[in-house]
């Protein structure tokens, strides 16, 4: 009964490592060898001897109309090709003997594709994330850099910082007048520069600076604004919609909402800064946030912006016709 099992399992063993040729990559079903009728061991003159003899018996000539013939001739010559190619012969050779490593031929057919080890949304978050951590630090630098510059511009009587002088010297000497009238002692000069100073800092701190130096908050951290931009972007739209409705009824827009206007016209608010003061004292004045009105004082700004030297010699060239150009030896 051992014996017997043993047998069996020896045949089963042996029929799942018969080699077959299903894809097609050398003879196809049966092998090169059955279709001439030979061994794995056979000579190249065997196979000659053999192809000829078959060639000449499946020959269409000598089968005219016959389909049968015809598929047993190509294969035959397939056979034959396949068998007399050294290389092709013993890839062949090496599959049958090994059967299980077939399936690697099918590898050219096959598009391997492999996940990548990290995931793109998990790239893009912490990308992110590291710009949500760093925007702070980035905007309290440049808020420390204005304020100190602001300071400095205040203490050496600078233009930029003369409204934080005169506060911060009334401030001061209101201080040594509190001070002499308790302790019967004014202050030094030493203790009225640190005053000043501390006094400048806390008014500069205090004041409203642009909103590119201004102390960070919570609201202008990278995850709220991408958050928020959707609200934003509608509560302006309907801002700009309810402006644009205000106009086509005729109604006056006070200063604060016709610079809005005028702002979107000229491209944002940067543009609008750009202009002098008595520019922006026209647009407001002469009604520019309606667009045709502000259409005109932009042409009219174009017509009377000065042309430059090399656009007058053009212009004149041009009316006195191409010019002639004489090359020196």
């Amino acid at each position: 009964m051992r014996a017997a099992r043993v047998l069996c399992l020896a045949a089963t063993v042996s029929g799942a490592a018969v080699f077959e040729d299903k894809w097609e990559k050398f003879c196809g079903l049966p092998d090169c060898y059955t279709e001439l009728g030979l061994s794995p061991n056979a000579t190249k003159a065997q196979i000659r001897r053999a192809y000829r003899s078959l060639s000449l018996e499946f020959h269409p000539d000598k089968n005219k109309g016959d389909a049968r013939a015809l598929r047993k001739f190509n294969k035959v010559a397939k056979a034959n090709e396949v068998l007399t190619d050294d290389e092709e012969r013993k890839k062949l050779d090496y599959y049958m003997d090994n059967p299980a490593e077939y399936w690697s031929l099918y590898g050219t057919f096959v598009d391997f594709s492999y996940a990548p080890k990290t995931s793109l949304k998990g790239v893009l978050f912490l990308i992110l994330l590291f710009a949500a951590l760093i925007q702070p630090a980035l905007q309290y630098s440049k808020y420390q850099e204005y304020t100190k510059a602001l300071v400095k511009a205040a203490l050496a009587r600078a233009p930029e910082g003369a409204s934080f002088r005169k506060e911060a010297d009334e401030l001061t000497q209101e201080e040594s007048k509190k001070r002499k009238k308790g302790k019967k002692t004014k202050m030094t000069s030493q203790e009225e520069k640190a005053y000043l100073k501390e006094t400048l800092q806390k008014l500069v701190a205090k004041s409203a600076l642009p909103a590119e130096y201004a102390f960070p908050t919570f609201q202008d951290n990278l995850f709220v604004k991408v958050a928020c931009y959707p609200l934003s972007l509608m509560q302006g739209n309907q801002r700009s919609s309810a402006l644009k409705a205000k106009i086509a009824a005729g109604d006056v827009l006070n200063a604060d909402e016709a610079q809005e206007v005028i702002e979107g016209y000229l491209g944002g608010a940067d543009a609008w800064d750009a202009l002098s003061g008595s520019e922006q004292h026209k647009l407001l004045s002469t009604k520019c946030y309606v667009r045709s009105t502000f259409d005109a004082w932009r042409a009219a700004r174009k017509e009377a912006a000065p042309v430059k030297a090399s656009t007058k010699r053009e212009t004149r060239q041009r009316k006195k016709g191409a010019p002639a150009f004489v090359m020196e030896e």
